[in-house]
């Protein structure tokens, strides 16, 4: 070996030791670094020179490369436990709203309150003439409806919530997508210009992917050039250098709203599992969503219920102008058409209508028959004309499509023995007007003359038998209710509401520990450690001591030589 050579070997090795010097100088200046991923010199022996007979001999030391210390399968279950934390935190949040709202086991709740209504009819019972009592009624069951249309509206708050969290979540993670797909670009430039990675740029693209698994679950595959598409399931949202973005998409179906997430591009269908988005989506169709459905349901049922019959009762006056509280879509259409739009069932049978003389008390009773199939709302006001003695009342057909009844001047109507379920589907005289938790409100007649609550039966004065049947509701089996007590019904929707919103907080705590312990894994493998990178430090110090030590003795040699 040439005296030249020897010198490029200790050239080498300074050289090497300098830049191994400045990667644990970087790593220790990036100790506190967010998403730095500690780098590391791959350092092997130059190629070595063929001296003759002898063979080889070394020629140096060489960096071949600087990589960082990164384990792609355990960043990829880091970026997974992320999208599973923020999932369970999103669910844990909003189980725990719709819990606090409904806000069971208090004097207050809505079970509460349907106890003290069918508790209210059970004092009429007991005094049926005793006027303040009948007030006592109306007000608990305005309080009721007042508060049944308050909580759904505490629970359409919280679906909003939900809504303009899904609008702004997808507005940041089309913001990271587009963060993503630049440094992709750059990432490809930098390293085919170098031929080295840009381990800066990578960093920084962790980073936003780490950032972006908070909301959505999704997975990277790096492309030989070195960028990286990103996939939710297998759809790609990334593609090398372009976003192909995300949209959220409302569709209104009736009365309701459906949003769905889709790729900006070409409108594809993303299902996201996990992540804020998976969560947001997961808790507006599951949770909130059902919410509202029990709530409608149970208003629904309440109403119907209650008129099935209070409408064949009587209270301490007759009727002489009722106007049904429910309003026919299509009063041509049959009453048991789906034009007609009528939210609960009409089925053949009868009701009566009974007009009472006001000067002789006596009363005259019609039977009105109703055929759904055939009957439509304007066929049943000419029914009722038909039937009612002439000049005690007439039926008339709103402009908005209600039954009307005018009762002549000296009389007044009574209604009884409805078969057909006629009278509480049209809301004619019934306590509840609305089908839903949205609409349900008091009958305003009955709340401005409480005389016209119904508590008899039979059209005998002072009777109790319409309070006594309305207070048995309180414990009686509706079908359409699975056959539970409307109380019951929504003491077991809160129950499984309650037994979710516990499973959540477990959930939210899990997942917090299983990404913490796997955040703790790769610190361990990519964070920088301060007392590692103090002993390289002092090692590649020595390293540099040496090759300058090997560097002089060298020329000391040459000088002689020379000298010689």
């Amino acid at each position: 070996m040439s005296i030249n050579g020897a010198l490029n070997i200790g050239h080498s090795a300074i050289m090497v030791s300098q830049a191994a010097l400045q990667i644990a100088g970087n790593n220790l200046a990036n100790a506190s670094t967010p998403g730095y991923h500690r780098q590391v010199a791959r350092i092997s022996p130059a190629r070595p020179e063929y001296i003759g007979r002898a063979g080889f001999v070394g020629t140096g030391v060489s960096v071949t490369a600087i990589t960082r210390a990164v384990d792609t399968a355990l960043q990829a279950r880091l970026r997974s436990a992320i999208s599973d934390e923020n999932s369970a935190a999103i669910d844990q949040r909003f189980l725990n709203s719709i819990e606090t709202i409904r806000n069971e086991l208090t004097n207050q709740d809505l079970s509460s309150r349907l106890g003290a209504f069918f508790n209210s009819f059970s004092e009429l019972s007991n005094n049926p003439n005793d006027e303040a009592v009948r007030t006592v009624v109306v007000q608990q069951a305005s309080g009721l409806a007042t508060a049944i249309r308050e909580l759904r509206n505490e629970h359409v708050v919280v679906r909003e919530e939900i809504d303009r969290a899904l609008d702004a979540t997808v507005d940041q993670a089309n913001g990271i997508l587009d963060q993503i797909a630049t440094l992709n670009s750059q990432i490809v430039n930098t390293e085919q210009g170098s031929g080295s990675d840009a381990n800066a740029l990578r960093d920084r693209r962790d980073q936003l992917i780490d950032e972006l698994s908070q909301y959505i679950d999704c997975h990277s595959v790096e492309q030989p050039n070195g960028s990286v598409d990103i996939l939710v399931g297998s759809i790609p949202i990334v593609l090398s250098g372009g976003s192909r973005g995300l949209e959220l998409r409302a569709d209104a179906s009736g009365d309701a709203v459906e949003l769905s997430l889709r790729v900006r591009d070409d409108g594809s269908f993303l299902a996201p599992q996990e992540g804020q988005l998976g969560a947001l989506f997961r808790q507006r169709a599951e949770t909130v969503e059902p919410a509202i459905a029990e709530l409608d349901t149970l208003a629904g049922q309440l109403a119907y219920q209650v008129n099935r019959v209070h409408s064949q009762g009587q209270g301490s006056i007759g009727w002489s102008q009722i106007t049904g509280l429910q309003r026919v879509a299509d009063p041509s259409a049959n009453l048991g058409a789906d034009a007609a739009e009528i939210p609960f069932a009409i089925r053949n049978g009868s009701f009566e209508i009974s007009m009472r003389d006001a000067q002789t008390g006596l009363l005259t009773t019609a039977v009105i028959a109703v055929d759904p199939q055939t009957m439509s709302l304007v066929d049943l006001a000419a029914a009722i004309n038909a039937a009612v003695p002439s000049g005690t009342a007439t039926a008339s057909v709103t402009t908005d499509g209600r039954l009307q009844l005018d009762a002549s001047s000296g009389y007044t109507m009574h209604f009884s023995n409805d078969t057909s379920g006629a009278l509480a589907s049209l809301g004619v005289n019934a306590l509840f007007g609305g089908s839903d938790a949205a609409t349900i409100e008091v009958n305003q007649f009955i709340v401005g003359n409480p005389e016209l609550l119904a508590a008899g039966s039979g059209h005998i004065d002072g009777s109790n038998g319409t309070a006594l049947a309305i207070a048995a509701l309180q414990d009686k089996s509706v079908t359409e209710l699975g056959g539970r007590t409307l109380r019951g019904y929504w003491q077991s929707a809160t129950t499984a509401l309650a037994v979710r919103t516990q499973a959540s907080n477990t959930k939210a705590e899990t997942a917090r520990v299983v990404r913490e312990g796997l955040d703790g894994q790769a610190q361990a493998l990519s964070g920088v450690s301060i007392d590692e990178e103090s002993i390289n430090l002092l090692q590649f110090q020595r390293q540099y001591q040496a090759a300058a030590k090997y560097i002089s003795v060298i020329d000391e040699t040459l000088k002689t030589l020379l000298a010689i």
